[in-house]
């Protein structure tokens, strides 16, 4: 049996809690994708999370608290450091931040993949809060099967790991639509680790003072999610291209017409652009007019419908890398990376 779709209510809430407490894990809404969570104090609920999701165990988890002071019991925090964490949390919690700090002995070496540090932020999802009220911190990388496309809605979980947990809770489609900023605040100068809705200049104007930009790092042991070379792909071949006048696609392949899938940025982008050997491609936009938030909020939806309707291959175009749009382009050429 498939897992049941559970509506939002307080009933669903308490049957969900029930069955964390019980062992479970679950799939939850938050602003940035779904996640698939379990109570971080059982060991062997968290492993259940890397089997459902086939996740290598290197790889480790993020830590949704409610509060701040839920945040402050799992990591070990310098006077200092507290200041700059105060104000992060102040300025952009709950919401999309995520901050690796180093971790307390009581968090499990499973949670952070036997690194000294942990990864942990406030979501501001009004049902996964709730759950965490009753429940506790909880453990909740994305709820699909790894290196796969994220999940952004309840049916997206249960097409791809459906069958492997017992409850999906609907929370609707997610605001944000790619995962969290990852900060990095164990060393002389924070960097960020992965892109996300938060930016550098966002936390710069906070803070007063620069830090680390995001650069493109490739791990095979990662310290925070989202640093291996390939992830968020979709099982279509995908390529990418940029804003060029021109979009050619390969005409054949084995003596047979490719049915190709083009993916622009807007409306304007597609019905401007010539496509050069068009005779099987379908045209596609993320959004009117090239709204960053917007093409955010709509990548991995528009993937995963794509990938369902038997193209020979995806060709998506690049946003500039502004803003949201690194995050943006960081998905899509970790997504590329598996063709």
């Amino acid at each position: 049996m498939g897992a049941e779709i559970l509506p939002s209510s307080g009933v669903s809430i308490q049957l969900v809690v029930d069955a964390l407490r019980s062992g479970e894990v679950v799939a939850l809404p938050t602003e940035t994708v779904y996640g698939l969570a379990a109570i971080i104090s059982d060991d062997v609920a968290l492993r259940r999370i890397f089997e459902v999701k086939a996740r290598p165990f290197v790889d480790p988890l993020i830590v949704h608290v409610l509060d701040l002071s839920s945040l402050l019991n799992l990591v070990q925090i310098s006077d200092d450091l507290f200041n700059g964490v105060y104000r992060l949390v102040d300025a952009f919690c709950p919401g999309p931040l995520t901050f690796l700090l180093k971790k307390r002995k009581s968090v499990s070496d499973i949670i952070t993949a036997g690194k000294k540090t942990v990864a942990v932020r406030l979501p501001a999802h009004t049902i996964f809060r709730e759950v965490l009220r009753q429940s506790g911190p909880l453990a909740a990388p994305s709820a699909n099967p790894f290196g796969y496309l994220s999940p952004t809605c309840a049916a997206h979980v249960s097409a791809s790991i459906g069958d492997k947990i017992p409850y999906i809770l609907d929370g609707g489609t997610c605001t944000i639509g790619l995962e969290s900023t990852i900060l990095d605040l164990t060393g002389k100068h924070f960097a960020i680790l992965r892109p996300g809705a938060i930016t550098a200049e966002m936390i710069e104007d906070v803070l007063g003072k620069k830090i680390v930009p995001y650069r493109p790092l490739v791990s095979a042991d990662p310290s925070a999610p989202g640093m291996l070379k390939q992830h968020y792909s979709p099982r279509t071949r995908l390529r990418l291209f940029e804003q060029s006048p021109e979009v050619e696609i390969p005409h054949f392949q084995e003596n047979r017409a490719l049915k190709t899938a083009i993916l622009y940025l807007s409306r304007e982008e597609a019905q401007s652009r010539k496509i050069i050997n068009e005779e099987k491609a379908t045209v596609f936009w993320l959004s009117e007019n090239g709204n960053l938030n917007e093409i955010a909020h709509n990548i991995f939806d528009l993937l995963q419908r794509l990938d369902n309707m038997n193209f020979d291959a995806i060709y998506c175009q690049i946003p500039q890398k502004i803003d949201i749009g690194i995050a943006i382009n960081d998905r899509l050429i970790r997504a590329a990376a598996k063709f």
